[in-house]
Parts: C-alpha cells; sequence; structure tokens
C-alpha cells in the first residue's frame, strides 16, 4: 500500500546553535528551534518534554529517557538512538535518516507524517502505538516488536522485517513485496489481505500448517 504524500518538517524560524549542551537541552522543558550537531548527549531524562523544529546531526544518546514526549518538525540524521525510550508520545512531522534505534522505545505513540529512511533498528519496539501516514524504508527492523499496532496509509519499501513480531497487527493491504519477512511471527487473520510475492507466499503457508511438496 502506497503511502500519500508525507508532510516534511516545517521550520518557521531559523535556526539557532546550541552552545551549552547542560543548560539548553539536558535541563530544558522545551527544545525548540535549534541545531544540535557532533555531541554526545548522557542521561537525558524528562518527562513531558517539548522538541519542535530542531535538526540533530550526529549526536549520541545515551541514557535518554523522554516518555511522554512531544516531538513535532524535527530531523534526525546519523543519530545514534539506541536503546532511547520515547514511549507514550507524539511525533508529527519528523524524520530519522541513516540513525540507530537499535532496541528504541516508541510504544503506545501517536506516529504520523513521519519517515525512516536507512535506520538500523533491530528489536525497535513500536507496540500499541497508532501510525498513520508513514514511510518506513531501506531499514533493519529485524525482530522488531508490532504488538497491537494500528497501521493506516503506511508503506514498508526495501526493509528487513525478519522475525519481527506482528501480533493482532492488521497488514490488509500492505505492500511487503520489497521487504524480507522470513520468519515473520504473524495470525492467519492479521496476513490476511497483505500484498506478498510468490517466495513470501510459499513461506507464510507455515501459518497454515500446510506440507507442499
Amino acid at each position: 500500500m502506497k503511502s500519500s504524500k508525507i508532510q516534511k518538517p516545517k521550520f518557521l524560524d531559523e535556526l539557532e546553535e546550541v552552545i551549552d549542551i547542560k543548560e539548553e537541552i539536558i535541563e530544558a522543558d522545551k527544545i525548540q528551534n535549534k541545531v544540535v550537531e557532533n555531541i554526545t548527549i548522557e542521561n537525558m531524562m524528562s518527562k513531558g518534554i517539548t522538541i519542535d523544529s530542531c535538526i540533530f546531526k550526529n549526536v549520541i544518546f545515551e541514557n535518554a529517557s523522554l516518555r511522554n514526549i512531544d516531538l513535532l518538525d524535527t530531523i534526525f540524521e546519523n543519530c545514534d538512538l539506541s536503546n532511547i525510550d520515547l514511549g507514550d508520545g507524539s511525533i508529527h512531522r519528523v524524520e530519522f535518516i541513516n540513525c540507530k534505534l537499535l532496541g528504541a522505545k516508541l510504544d503506545e505513540c501517536n506516529i504520523k507524517d513521519v519517515k525512516f529512511h536507512k535506520n538500523i533498528g533491530k528489536y525497535i519496539n513500536l507496540s500499541y502505538s497508532k501510525l498513520k501516514n508513514v514511510s518506513i524504508e531501506e531499514c533493519n527492523f529485524k525482530e522488531g516488536i508490532f504488538q497491537q499496532v494500528k497501521l493506516e496509509k503506511v508503506s514498508f519499501n526495501n526493509t528487513d522485517l525478519t522475525n519481527a513480531y506482528f501480533s493482532k497487527t492488521s497488514l490488509n493491504k500492505v505492500d511487503l513485496t520489497t521487504c524480507e519477512i522470513v520468519g515473520i511471527d504473524v495470525e492467519i487473520n492479521d496476513i490476511s489481505g497483505a500484498i506478498v510475492n510468490s517466495i513470501q507466499g510459499l513461506d507464510l503457508t507455515r501459518l497454515m500448517n500446510l506440507t507442499i511438496k
């Protein structure tokens, strides 16, 4: 299924480069109109923080927990967000480009107009989230967790979903033909209506306990 045109991040004001990382980010309740580059942010712990109209490039987040985040109009490029916790947040008009999202927690989030491009996101957790108008392309989401996720206008392109867990997540009309789905954990009712290629279809016959001779 093709996603409709995704709204890109909007930057209405000139962005300011961050100088004092501790004062401006780690201890902030709101980060707005900032450019953050080539640094490591350690022990960033905040609940309900707002990040609006920012660009993060070559930034490493270590031990970061930002649950209930309001993340808007922001680009992450070449960033390491491994094990970051963005759960129960709102993520709108955001791009993750060439980032590490290993074990990242995006559970119980509202995710809209978001682009994931060339990310390494093995074990990413999107459980109980709502994805609307989202593009996932050329990503490694091996063993990702998509439990009870609501998908609306979501596209998967050239993405590795090997052994991903799709329990109670409907893939009806979702095009998986360019993706790797070997070992995908999904129920028959949820895979019903998905668009797959012939090789993928043969692999999915295991869900029906069929023996093909």
